[in-house]
């Protein structure tokens, strides 16, 4: 099967744009120090809280 013959005779069917500021979050300080304590406290690993917590991993371990 030519995958790229058929992506390019296939229409578009669906396209989103996102408009505004964008996905990315500035952490403050303290936010950054509540979620380092969550994990501290729970013993969770960073990755879970980070999922938990919808904050990029290098934002936490940047704190």
């Amino acid at each position: 099967m030519d995958t790229v013959h058929s992506a390019i005779a296939e229409p578009v069917r669906r396209l989103e744009v996102f408009t505004g500021a964008g996905r990315r979050r500035k952490w403050s300080d303290e936010d950054k120090a509540r979620i380092v304590a969550e994990i501290v406290a729970s013993g969770d690993s960073v990755c879970s809280v980070a999922r938990r917590t919808s904050c990029a991993i290098l934002a936490i371990i940047d704190a």
